[in-house]
């Protein structure tokens, strides 16, 4: 269950909030570097008597500024609201970054948007924090004097890992290198997508394999292979090959994800489905003929119980 109040212009705000610790930032993956943030802003607003309000844009910025510049997204929106109530946030803006909210300039946005209509008493941001029209808004112009004793600033420093900073952009190039180990490294958690069944070819079915097909493909996509992970669906997991990437064997252009889960049999064409991605097997490969191809299947779907099995405690 999401228990956060969620919103998509800063005007639909309606109601007056009396004091809020404000971190903004887009927190794409939502990495380690990112749930330490916001675990120290949720203590910040704990001490300060405040609601924790997570202000971000959607769609990214850089869609408006330079279209087709813009990183593919890393979790849907759904997805990352619920880990942020995990964390405790109490309300999400993800501002509508359209062309009339890039014009405001940055001494509205503190004034009019933090300040007044927010109510920030506590300000959190990262040291490379740009706002406002034409990003003349900065770190430098919060603590200039501006926020004039009515709110607290805090700059966060990159966080680092075990293997350097924790980024969006690593982050993006090892889930397209399909390196799930190092992808939960940076996560603290699977790397998951989350999206509606819908009904395939049943090329699956017809080889002895059976697979669901999730639509998901508004988010990056991991390097095309066959993967072991998991199937979420109505609070439950359930063992899984994953195939992601466009069907060579047939001549595929169309990228897919397909996903045969062991030992099930429900109709669920239509649901939604949280697919957690744990361990690569094997690249997607032409085979010399199909009875080739469906001897691997057995042989990913063995593989992919054994690196399963001794997998315990999912915080689904």
């Amino acid at each position: 269950m999401i228990n956060i109040k969620f919103y998509r212009d800063y005007r639909d705000i309606k109601e007056k909030f009396l004091r809020t610790t404000v971190a903004i930032g887009n927190f794409d993956g939502l990495h380690l570097g990112h749930t330490e943030l916001l675990n120290h802003a949720k203590d910040l607003s704990i001490k300060s008597k405040s609601l924790l309000l997570v202000f971000t844009f959607y769609p990214h910025p850089l869609k408006l500024i330079r279209p087709g510049s813009e990183p593919k997204k890393i979790l849907r929106l759904r997805t990352k609201l619920k880990k942020m109530s995990h964390i405790g946030v109490d309300v999400v803006l993800a501002q509508r970054f359209n062309n009339s909210f890039s014009k405001i300039s940055a001494e509205d946005f503190v004034l009019k948007i933090l300040l007044k209509h927010l109510n920030a008493v506590n300000i959190i941001v990262g040291k490379d924090f740009c706002f406002g029209h034409k990003r003349k808004g900065n770190v430098e112009y919060l603590g200039s004097g501006i926020l004039d004793n009515k709110s607290e600033l805090e700059v966060i420093a990159t966080v680092k890992g075990p293997k350097g900073k924790y980024s969006s952009t690593t982050l993006r190039n090892l889930i397209q290198k399909g390196d799930m180990e190092e992808v939960k490294n940076m996560l603290g958690s699977y790397y998951e997508v989350e999206g509606k069944v819908f009904k395939g070819q049943q090329l699956g079915r017809k080889l002895g394999f059976p697979t669901v097909n999730i639509n998901y493909l508004d988010c990056i996509t991991p390097k095309d292979g066959i993967y072991a992970g998991f199937i979420v669906f109505e609070g439950k997991r359930f063992e899984a090959a994953l195939s992601s990437g466009v069907r060579p064997q047939f001549n595929g252009k169309k990228r897919f994800l397909e996903a045969h889960i062991m030992n099930f049999s429900k109709n669920i064409y239509g649901r939604r489905v949280r697919v957690l991605f744990v361990n690569k097997i094997r690249d997607e490969t032409v085979f010399e003929d199909v009875s080739k191809l469906k001897k691997q299947m057995l042989s990913d779907c063995k593989e992919a119980i054994r690196l399963l099995r001794n997998i315990k405690n999912i915080n689904l």
